[in-house]
């Protein structure tokens, strides 16, 4: 019989059941991509910052910044969130009156190679030992003196020097960093020298000044003699040999806390088997929701205990690391950057942890990072008071938009949308007036996905996108009219300028698909991309009509072009498809493939254009008239300065523009066309 996890107190988590640590790290690091996304809670304040202690993971963590791309800022939150790992934590065993109280307590130190000279461990008011069920409690709070320095009757034996010293609860509500437990060192720092030398506590000094200023360790075992850098990693390193703490870490991290009750949180999915040992409740059977009990009196044991039915469970499969390696690391991490030191700084920590334990192969959890843009709404504040308006309670009819009632001057900016700002709008609403497809593609069109969009239907970009599809909808029309009429297509009879016309719609054809393709899987420029769709929907309508009846390439394109446009408009891009696959007698076979636009393979790139010169011909314009072409290299074409440099260098450019005053030049995003701007 199988018995889920039952509650365990912060403190007692990782030292007695380690197997559980283990089991939800392979977990997390095999089934989660956003940390927040599937309802596992199971972590008490203090498991996964012992983690940090007790497996060195953090410092890893920190040199791992170096080696991954630039992720909008955030490595530098990371790092600046983690800090300077330059000190340590040491473990003490807690005494009253010389017997052990069961309490271990981690007390940090920026000087670890001076650890033989502590004098004493500091604790705040607010330490967990002060309050709660702690076996020091009485103690500590006897000797307390709110305010004051307070020497307590506590001792702390370190595990690693084996010297005891006293506990002061320190008359400051925080230190440096986030600490709530510091060693006092009086050789290393003149103001724990001060206030052991106010309580009266003595010490052993345990640095020496050498005539060249350097120093070096006297009255500490086995590193007396080194210098203070040597002893530094030499003590660290022999601590953690003893499991006695020593792995650096940084003073500015906090114990990170997902709270879970005895019986009202969300249960430790973790089922215990007596053959497999702690198993982790499978994905598709999660979340673990907790059974309906008889009562609830509040007192005795938890009330999980009449719940039989509940705790007696079958052994799910165990953890497979083939299986972890298949599925991650994960492609894209998509979540907004306030999650840059909460769920992906997490997610990191624990697939680190989980790769030295030798649970995984991968050591960063995600390939590449997208942080997404806020669509923002226009507020009205009441100056004076900063009160949210509606529309409705605003007077637009002046220059300035003024408090109907009292026609007080607003604040007009442009925030996060939220009811309580009033700057909400209603998503059906809008979906009414202009269908899904045309929101998704003005939310992709309006801006990069990293930058903010500001709501404003009359001004951005929903009019180009509503022509856009006007548009496409006319390409499958004029396709299919012309494979209507009396005269069957024959590519055959083009002639010279056709051919070269077909040519051009093939070339930009290929062009779309190498951007668009780039767009979807490298960069997420979703905007550009359907800037280049566009772009080949221009070519395409300025195809003649011979070309439309009788060459494949438009035929080939248009389909390429449907296909693409798919996931960003699904519901148009059917409609689109389903013309498409009536058009009669077509040339190719890319129209007799079954099923709908979804079910169509990702157009791929003709291996002749991938053969060819890596050039196109630019078409140049001077005052908007086409005045030649000049062949530029693609890998630049989108490039407007070194562009315009090519064409002035050109023999065209010599000939046309080298005793002109150039005003401006305007490179199309769209085609390749350039147009210089010059004085007549």
């Amino acid at each position: 019989m199988f018995v889920h996890s039952r509650y365990f107190p912060d403190e007692a988590i990782f030292n007695r059941h380690p197997a559980d640590v283990r089991v939800l790290s392979k977990m997390l690091t095999a089934n989660v991509v956003d940390v927040s996304s599937i309802s596992i809670v199971f972590v008490s304040s203090c498991f996964l910052f012992r983690l940090l202690i007790q497996n060195s993971v953090l410092q890893p963590l920190l040199d791992a910044l170096a080696d991954l791309p630039e992720w909008y800022g955030v490595k530098s939150m990371q790092a600046n969130w983690i800090g300077d790992c330059s000190g340590c934590f040491f473990n003490h065993i807690m005494k009253v009156d010389g017997r052990d109280s069961g309490e271990v307590l981690a007390a940090y130190t920026g000087s670890p190679e001076a650890v033989f000279g502590a004098a004493y461990v500091s604790v705040l008011p607010s330490h967990r030992l002060l309050h709660g069920s702690s076996a020091l409690k009485t103690a500590l709070l006897r000797a307390l003196r709110p305010g004051r320095d307070s020497l307590t009757e506590v001792t702390a034996l370190n595990v690693f020097t084996g010297r005891e010293v006293p506990v002061v609860i320190s008359s400051k509500k925080e230190f440096d960093g986030h600490l709530d437990t510091v060693m006092g060192i009086p050789d290393s720092s003149e103001e724990e020298a001060e206030l052991a030398q106010s309580l009266g506590l003595s010490w052993i000094s345990v640095l020496k000044t050498e005539q060249d200023g350097t120093q070096t360790l006297i009255n500490s075992d086995e590193f007396t003699g080194q210098s203070r850098a040597e002893a530094f990693n030499s003590v660290t390193q022999k601590a953690r040999e003893r499991n006695a703490g020593g792995y650096l870490t940084s003073a500015k991290l906090r114990d990170w806390l997902i709270s879970r009750q005895r019986y009202w949180g969300t249960p430790i999915p973790i089922v215990h088997c007596s053959a497999c040992g702690p198993v982790p409740v499978p994905v598709e059977e999660l979340p673990v929701t907790l059974p309906k009990v008889s009562s609830l009196s509040g007192k005795g044991a938890s009330p999980l205990k009449t719940a039989q039915d509940w705790l007696r469970c079958q052994c799910p499969r165990p953890f497979e690391h083939s299986r972890a390696d298949h599925w991650m690391p994960v492609d894209v991490y998509i979540g907004g950057k306030e999650h840059a030191v909460m769920h992906l700084y997490y997610a990191r920590f624990l697939s680190h942890f989980c790769r030295d334990q030798g649970m995984v192969s991968h050591r960063e959890p995600f390939r590449k990072l997208l942080v997404q843009g806020l669509i923002k709404g226009q507020t009205f504040r009441v100056a004076e008071t900063g009160q949210y308006l509606t529309k409705e309670d605003i007077d637009f009819s002046g220059p300035e938009p003024i408090q109907r009632d009292s026609g007080s001057r607003l604040q007009v900016t442009w925030e996060k949308m939220s009811k309580s700002k009033q700057n909400g709008l209603d998503p059906q609403e809008v979906l009414q007036q202009y269908g899904l497809d045309t929101m998704r593609l003005y939310l992709l069109y309006a801006a990069p996905p990293e930058q903010d969009i500001l709501w404003d239907v009359k001004t951005d970009a929903i009019p180009g996108v509503l022509r856009w599809q006007a548009r496409l909808w006319g390409l499958i029309t004029k396709l299919r009219a012309a494979r209507e009429g009396p005269e069957t297509p024959n590519p055959s009879v083009l002639n010279k300028r056709e051919r070269s016309e077909a040519r051009k719609i093939w070339e930009n054809k290929n062009y779309a698909i190498t951007q668009v393709t780039g767009h979807f899987t490298e960069d997420f420029l979703f905007n550009a991309a359907i800037s280049r769709l566009m772009g080949l929907t221009n070519t395409l309508s300025q195809a003649s009509s011979r070309v439309v009846l009788h060459s494949v390439e438009f035929e080939e394109a248009l389909a390429s072009l449907c296909v693409m446009a798919a996931p960003m408009c699904p519901h148009l891009a059917s409609e689109l498809w389903a013309g498409l696959s009536q058009v009669r007698n077509p040339l190719g076979s890319v129209l007799l493939g079954k099923g709908s636009v979804l079910q169509q393979p990702w157009p791929s790139v003709d291996p002749e254009y991938l053969q060819t010169p890596d050039t196109l011909q630019l078409s140049v314009r001077i005052n908007n008239k086409a005045c030649g072409s000049v062949s530029v290299p693609r890998e630049v074409a989108q490039d407007a300065q070194k562009v315009q440099e090519l064409v002035l260098n050109s023999s065209l450019g010599a000939r046309l523009l080298s005793e002109r005053v150039i005003k401006k030049a305007i490179l199309s995003p769209r085609t390749a066309l350039i147009n210089f701007l010059v004085d007549e």
